[in-house]
């Protein structure tokens, strides 16, 4: 008996470390995989709405050597360099200051507006924002160009992405800033989201009635899914996803609270445009069809603007008028009309 008590002690005792060690290692994946810079990246410093640039080798939003043709690239007749534009400064939720352009071609003689904001580890400086925001601009929308918590100039809370959770929570209150500040009309505001900020305007139906439409770049539909391979694609085995997760829950921080799907439900009448490339390296084009089939399911509104063999935001670059007009099209018919 002594020596099977031992034995199951031993036993015991090795689980616990193996736990505690998967645990630790959880963590460490969780903080890497999540981590944001509370600043501007170096190589979008230069950028403004009066002038943007493509980033450099090895820097785009895609890997490989797909991005070198890009370097360079010219965007100057994309500058916004004959519309006013405005730094404010927007309270977002739980005492967070957002900086965002206020881009105004219209307001106040027209209220159509659109929120805008970049993708995960970037801000509203970075080129695959501000190309789209000046797309709206010409097309005659106001923008509201934000950084994300944690990103660029807004507040820096703990350097973490949510994965859309606190940041569709800032979203909202941004939209009851337009009405309260701005005089808007919520039939009249609209939201894109780009790539990790897509994740947020995905959620954010489920936040708010303020928001009449909302437009995503490469859209994600299954979280755990997306975050395994997330995890693959920063040099981690994709099954310590799991171990990320349950860490996040230790820490009080559920990264799937309010679903994509939930979101989805909660859209209603309010309708969805989905842009992505076929060969979108991180975040699979997949992902906007599951979208897409599951909006259907369920009745909402919903449309796919597909760019045949485009990497990640790569369609804004190589289809650059067809994006253009999908995106203005869509904003024209869901604000105009109401």
């Amino acid at each position: 008996m002594r020596a099977r008590t031992k034995w199951a002690i031993s036993l015991g005792a090795i689980f616990v470390l193996i736990s505690v060690g998967g645990l630790a290692l959880g963590d460490y994946v969780y903080r890497e995989g999540t981590s944001v810079p509370c600043e501007i990246n170096a190589d979008d410093l230069p950028n403004s709405p009066s002038q943007f640039f493509t980033p450099g080798i090895d820097n785009g939003p895609f890997p490989g050597s797909g991005w070198d043709k890009w370097v360079d690239y010219d965007l100057s007749e994309w500058w916004i360099t004959d519309i006013p534009v405005d730094e404010v400064t927007i309270p977002g939720a739980g005492g967070v200051q957002l900086a965002a352009w206020w881009i105004r071609p219209t307001y106040p003689a027209a209220q159509e507006t659109v929120i805008v904001t970049h993708g995960y580890g970037t801000s509203r400086r970075d080129y695959n924002a501000l190309l789209p925001s000046s797309m709206l601009a010409r097309a005659g929308f106001n923008v509201l160009l934000v950084d994300q918590r944690d990103t660029g100039e807004s507040t820096c809370v703990d350097g973490r992405h949510s994965a859309g959770q606190d940041e569709s929570d800032d979203f909202a209150a941004v939209a009851d800033w337009l009405v309260a500040e701005k005089g808007i009309s919520p039939s009249k505001i609209g939201m894109f989201g780009v790539s990790g900020g897509a994740i947020a305007t995905a959620i954010l139906p489920a936040k708010t009635d303020n928001v009449a439409a909302f437009a995503l770049e490469a859209p994600i539909f299954d979280f755990a899914e997306t975050a395994r391979k997330e995890v693959e694609f920063q040099g981690f085995p994709g099954f310590l996803w799991q171990l990320a997760d349950t860490a996040a829950k230790i820490r009080g921080v559920n990264l799937n609270k309010t679903s994509i799907p939930a979101g989805i439900e909660a859209a209603g009448d309010r309708p969805i445009l989905l842009l992505h490339g076929t060969d979108d390296q991180r975040l699979a084009y997949e992902g906007a069809l599951k979208f897409r089939d599951y909006a259907e399911s369920v009745g909402v509104d919903i449309s796919l603007e597909t760019f045949e063999g485009s990497d990640h935001t790569e369609g804004m670059l190589s289809e650059t008028t067809r994006y253009s007009q999908a995106l203005t099209d869509f904003f024209h018919q869901a604000l105009h009309q109401k």
